[in-house]
């Protein structure tokens, strides 16, 4: 008699253990969702940065190899844009530095 009653008090402790681990699961998936849409975010930044970075490389190259010269009200304007695109990227870098990596989710087998 002993023994039935060990193994349903096993049988639940088991049911109990495998909802548990399924709430688990599901928590994982919902939060490794939400990674995914913040590294798609800052993946995002990154890019729009780096295009940006790179337009106005461009535009200063552009207006050198046109041995123009700028006024400089146009000369104050370009060198903010410079200003500011950097303070972006510097801060934007400064924001990833100061996240740790999170470590890869264990795999279920």
């Amino acid at each position: 008699m002993c023994d039935i009653y060990v193994v349903k008090e096993l049988r639940k402790l088991r049911k109990r253990v495998e909802e548990i681990m399924s709430k688990i699961t599901d928590f994982a998936t919902t939060v490794q969702a939400q990674f995914d849409t913040l590294n798609a975010s800052l993946d995002n930044i990154v890019s729009d940065e780096a295009n940006l970075a790179k337009q106005i490389t461009d535009l200063q190259a552009q207006i050198a190899a046109g041995n123009s010269t700028l006024n400089p009200l146009d000369q104050a304007a370009l060198d903010s844009v410079v200003t500011n695109a950097t303070a972006a990227a510097a801060k934007t870098a400064g924001v990833a530095a100061a996240v740790p990596d999170l470590p890869l989710p264990p795999t279920t087998a």
